[in-house]
C-alpha cells in the first residue's frame, strides 16, 4: 500500500526509480525504430489545427472510457474501495484489488474489441485502468496491471494484423505483438511511473488537478514514444491532443470518486466520534444520576425530593435533545449535592447565593421562560458574611414551587439583599397565587411532614428555616411570612451581622 508518509528520502526513493524506468524505455522506444523505418514530419503536409482535435476522435475517446468509468464508480461504492483511499487498508486488500482492477480492465479489453470490430478503429490507449491500478494501489499494482495490459493491448493489434483464415502464432504474438510492439510495452512502463508518481505525491494523488495532470503527461509520453517508432506521424498527432486531454478528464473525474469517498468517511469518522462522546457523556450521566440517587436519602432532609425529581426528569429530557445542556445541568446539580453534603453549619453570603443560582439554573431549565428571576443586591459588601447553610434556597424553592410553577404562564421570582442596620436582610419574592396567612402556620407541622397539606402554604423547608433561626438568634430573628390570595408571596428574614 501507498505510504502517505512525505520525507524527502521517500521523494528521492520514488524520483529516481521514475526517471530510470522513463529513461529504460525511451532507449527501448529508439531501439524499436532502429529496426523500422523512421518517420518524417514532412508527411504532415497542410494539416490544420482542427485536424489535431477531430471532434470525432473526442466522442471515440469518450466512447472507449466510458466504461471504466462506469465500472470504477461501482468500485467506488464498495467498503474495498473505501479502505485502500483512506489508508485503513489490510495486507489482502492489495490482492483484491489486483484482482478487482484485472477483471475490469479485462471487460473493458472485450469492450474496446467488440468496438473496434464494429468501428474498425481505437483511439485511447486502454491504460486509463492501470493508471488507476498505479494511483490506487502503488507501482506493485501498476506493474502487474501494465503487464497485464501489455498482453492484451499486443493480442488486440496482432489479432487486426492477422489476414483471415490465418492462425495465431504465438511466437509472433509474444516477439512482435508485446515486446516489439510499443503501444502495448508502454502499458507496463505507464504502471510503474503512475505508481511512483503516487507515493511521491502521497495523500496528494487523489487531488482532481494533480492527478489529472499526471495521467496528461503519462499519455503524452506514450504518445510521443508511439510517434518515434511510427511510420505514418500524422495517425498519430491527429488524436494527440484529444487522447492526452480525454485521458487527463477521465482520471480526475475517478480522483473526484476517491475524493468524495474519503470525505464520506471522514464525516463518518466525526459523526461516530461525536456519537460516542455523547454516548460516553451518557453514561456518565447515568453514573452520576446513579450516585445521586444512592446519596438520595441521606440528603433528603435538604433537598426537597420533588425538585430532584422534577430535575432528573430535565436532565433526562435534554439528554436526548441536548447532551451538552445535558452535561452542565448535572454539573450543577453535583454542585448542589456536594454543598449539602459538605458544608458546615456556617458559609459565606457569597457561597449561599452561588448554592441558589445553581438551583434556580436547573429551574430555569425545567420551567423555561415560565420563570424570571431578578436579583437585588444592595449589600455587596456583606458578600463574606456567614449566614446558615441552606438558609436562602428553602425561600426560593418555596417562591418557585408554590408561586410561579402554580400558574400556567408563570412568573417571576425577586431576590433581595440588603443591609438593615445592624443586620443583614435577605428577601424572596414571587408574584404567584398567594394564600391566606391566617389559615397556615409554620408550627403546625410535624417535622416528618414532606408535602404541604392540601395543596396550602409554606412548605416544610420554611419551617426548618424559621427553626433554625430561632435557635441560633431568638425569635426576633424569625421568618416573616407576607402574602395575599392572587397578591404573590414575599418572605424574609435577618440575620444579625458580626
Amino acid at each position: 500500500m501507498i505510504n502517505s508518509e512525505d520525507t524527502p528520502s521517500r521523494k528521492w526513493q520514488t524520483a529516481v526509480p521514475l526517471l530510470a524506468v522513463t529513461a529504460v524505455m525511451v532507449i527501448w522506444a529508439f531501439f524499436l525504430r532502429s529496426e523500422d523505418l523512421p518517420f518524417s514530419l514532412a508527411d504532415l503536409g497542410d494539416a490544420s489545427l482542427f485536424d489535431f482535435f477531430d471532434p470525432y476522435v473526442v466522442g471515440f475517446a469518450v466512447q472507449e472510457l466510458l466504461l471504466p468509468l462506469v465500472l470504477l464508480y461501482l468500485l467506488s461504492r464498495t467498503s474495498l474501495f473505501r479502505r485502500i483511499v483512506t489508508g485503513t487498508a489490510v495486507r489482502q486488500d492489495e490482492y483484491r484489488l489486483l484482482v478487482v482492477l484485472s477483471l475490469i480492465q479485462l471487460l473493458v479489453f472485450a469492450y474496446r474489441y467488440a468496438l473496434v470490430e464494429v468501428m474498425g478503429d481505437q483511439v485511447t490507449l486502454g491504460v486509463f485502468v492501470v493508471i488507476v491500478a498505479g494511483l490506487m494501489g502503488g507501482w506493485r499494482a501498476g506493474l502487474l496491471l501494465g503487464v497485464l495490459t501489455m498482453f492484451l493491448s499486443g493480442l488486440m493489434d496482432y489479432l487486426g494484423w492477422l489476414e483471415p483464415g490465418e492462425l495465431l502464432n504465438w511466437r509472433d504474438y509474444f516477439e512482435y505483438g508485446a515486446l516489439k510492439n510499443v503501444t502495448a510495452v508502454t502499458a507496463v512502463w505507464v504502471g510503474l511511473a503512475a505508481g511512483l508518481a503516487a507515493e511521491y505525491l502521497g495523500d496528494r494523488r487523489f487531488n482532481p488537478k494533480l492527478t489529472g495532470l499526471l495521467a496528461m503527461l503519462i499519455v503524452a509520453f506514450v504518445e510521443l514514444m508511439m510517434l518515434v517508432v511510427s511510420e505514418y506521424p500524422p495517425d498519430i498527432l491527429v488524436r494527440f491532443l484529444p487522447v492526452v486531454l480525454m485521458a487527463g478528464a477521465a482520471t480526475a473525474v475517478f480522483a473526484i470518486m476517491a475524493q468524495n469517498v474519503r470525505e464520506e468517511a471522514r464525516r463518518e469518522e466525526v459523526e461516530t466520534a461525536q456519537l460516542e462522546l455523547t454516548q460516553a457523556n451518557l453514561a456518565l450521566a447515568e453514573t452520576e444520576l446513579a450516585l445521586t440517587q444512592a446519596e438520595l436519602r441521606a440528603l433528603h432532609a435538604q433537598i426537597n425530593p420533588h425538585f430532584f425529581f422534577n430535575t432528573l426528569n430535565t436532565i433526562r429530557y435534554f439528554i436526548r435533545t441536548d447532551p451538552e445542556m445535558a452535561r452542565d445541568l448535572l454539573v450543577k446539580l453535583s454542585e448542589i449535592f456536594q454543598r449539602a453534603m459538605s458544608a458546615g453549619e456556617f458559609v459565606p453570603l457569597r457561597d449561599e447565593i452561588s448554592y441558589v443560582e445553581a438551583y434556580l439554573a436547573l429551574e430555569k431549565a425545567r420551567l423555561d421562560e415560565r420563570l424570571t428571576v431578578h436579583w437585588t443586591n444592595l449589600a455587596p459588601d456583606l458578600l463574606d458574611q456567614p449566614v446558615p447553610t441552606l438558609v436562602l434556597q428553602p425561600l426560593v424553592e418555596n417562591a418557585v414551587i408554590h408561586g410561579v410553577s402554580r400558574t400556567p404562564e408563570g412568573g417571576t421570582v425577586h431576590i433581595l439583599i440588603d443591609r438593615a442596620g445592624d443586620d443583614l436582610l435577605a428577601q424572596v419574592t414571587d408574584d404567584g397565587p398567594g394564600f391566606d396567612v391566617a389559615d397556615v402556620s409554620l408550627f403546625e407541622r410535624l417535622p416528618e411532614e414532606v408535602e404541604v397539606l392540601a395543596g396550602k402554604r409554606p412548605s416544610i423547608g420554611l419551617r426548618n428555616v424559621d427553626e433554625r433561626l430561632r435557635k441560633l438568634y431568638g425569635d426576633a430573628y424569625a421568618l416573616t411570612i407576607d402574602s395575599e390570595p392572587g397578591r404573590g408571596t414575599r418572605v424574609m428574614f435577618k440575620i444579625p451581622l458580626e
